[in-house]
């Protein structure tokens, strides 16, 4: 304690960098964050690299010679030595920890990048600390809008990296932070509801996605103009989830107010339009109704068409449905025809190794197989597989669908796999299986 009071008269900036550093976690901070102390740039990022690494070794200096902190000069971070940590923390009342909290999340937020996937390396060196966030939020009752930002941003990085459940904890406490800022009726409330409700979805926890939905229309309703176009994606989503949760007269409801606000603000040939149609038809293929849901598919793949062209992904995805309707109807030739035509879009956008060519032939092998042409159907599921592994690896969950129907194929006609790519997927997805089920993987 003599050498940090010693350290406030001679150094204030190192002293600040070490508070804020102590309400944080124990692991290493990056240097930028030792120059986000008050009355410094509030954008560290924008200081030449070269002045950065310069300002931030003057700022950690008189921390390093007084043994309070240590520093990694090739990783540019440091971190409070575990003793000085606690005492520091020790040493302050309720208010002053409040401050120092509200200061340290301030400076996490200036380092924290946006939730870009390319971002993620430098969010998860963080995740430390934003951790401890949370933990200043719930504990100290930190309310500020840096902590809304850190919990936020941090929130969409982990959904982006699929882990869903994680990422609604933070939104879910960065809405409450946002609420006590803000108050329950602004319009950042209904956007951060509208967010963790796409999250909840993602997750599979449809009745709390329900919920989210439901309060976030509600909220738009109160603040924005009758009608207005805002409330067509939260429409459409508790439509998708309403569905999946077997409600399908409710979801069919919600279907209809969102094409009827879409076409009020829109037009009837807007692209959103067409999107709300398809979703309407692939809720009536569900409810056992292809025959209504044809003329729905056929609409929107009218629209797209015009609007965007007869080579646009959208399209692509309105062929399939188009397509999956028509085999369910019996007209196979159109079928057909519809697959192959999805295939060749998405073939000319993705190239031939992307997941959506991937999807385009595997669909066109199921019904290749549904229709007795067996030889066809598994040469275009080993294309489609192969498309699958060369862009997201073997094993990927997005291809075990295609892969178990690939196999029951075979096991149906007696068949093996061709080659020996396949043969390796063939039997790790069988080895799987039996492990799964108990056994010794032999």
């Amino acid at each position: 304690m003599a050498a940090v009071s010693e350290l406030g008269r001679d150094a204030s900036g190192g002293a600040e960098a070490l508070f804020m550093a102590v309400m944080l976690a124990p692991e290493s901070l990056p240097y930028d964050f030792a120059l986000s102390v008050e009355g410094a740039p509030h954008n560290p990022s924008l200081i030449n690299p070269a002045a950065s690494f310069f300002a931030a070794t003057a700022t950690l200096e008189p921390l390093v010679v007084r043994g309070l902190v240590v520093t990694d000069p090739d990783a540019l971070t440091y971190r409070v030595v575990p003793g000085v940590r606690d005492t520091l923390r020790a040493s302050l009342d309720k208010a002053a920890t409040l401050d120092w909290a509200g200061r340290a999340v301030y400076g996490l937020n200036l380092v924290l990048p946006d939730a870009e996937p390319a971002n993620w390396p430098a969010v998860k060196g963080l995740m430390p600390h934003i951790l401890a966030c949370r933990q200043l939020v719930v504990q100290e009752g930190l309310r500020t809008p840096a902590a809304n930002r850190v919990l936020h941003q941090a929130g969409f990085s982990l959904h982006a990296q699929g882990r869903h459940g994680e990422a609604a904890e933070l939104l879910d406490l960065a809405l409450t932070v946002d609420v006590d800022i803000k108050g329950p009726a602004h319009p950042d409330i209904a956007a951060d509801l509208e967010g963790l409700g796409m999250v909840l979805w993602a997750a599979g926890d449809l009745r709390r996605a329900e919920a989210v939905f439901a309060r976030c229309l509600a909220l738009q309703r109160e603040i924005f103009t009758e009608d207005n176009p805002v409330a067509a994606p939260i429409l459409n989503a508790l439509a998708v989830v309403r569905q999946g949760l077997g409600r399908l007269d409710q979801a069919e409801a919600d279907f209809l107010e969102c094409l009827r606000v879409l076409v009020k603000a829109h037009g009837e040939g807007h692209p959103s339009v067409a999107s709300c149609l398809g979703n309407l038809a692939l809720l009536h293929e569900a409810a056992g109704g292809p025959a209504k849901a044809l003329p729905l598919a056929e609409r929107a793949l009218e629209i797209n068409q015009a609007v965007l062209g007869e080579t646009h992904p959208e399209v692509a995805a309105d062929l399939t449905t188009v397509a999956l309707l028509c085999d369910a109807l019996g007209e196979a030739a159109r079928a057909e025809d519809c697959f192959r035509r999805s295939l060749a879009v998405r073939e000319r956008a993705f190239g031939p190794d992307h997941p959506e060519t991937a999807q385009a032939l595997c669909n066109l092998a199921l019904f290749l197989d549904g229709a007795g042409r067996i030889d066809e159907a598994v040469e275009r599921y080993e294309q489609g597989l192969g498309a699958y592994e060369a862009t997201l690896g073997p094993g990927h969950p997005l291809m075990e669908p295609a892969l178990d129907k690939y196999l029951a194929l075979l096991e149906r006609v007696g068949g093996r796999p061709r080659s020996d790519r396949m043969r390796s997927l063939a039997e790790a997805a069988l080895r799987r299986v039996v492990e799964g089920a108990g056994g010794d993987g032999r």
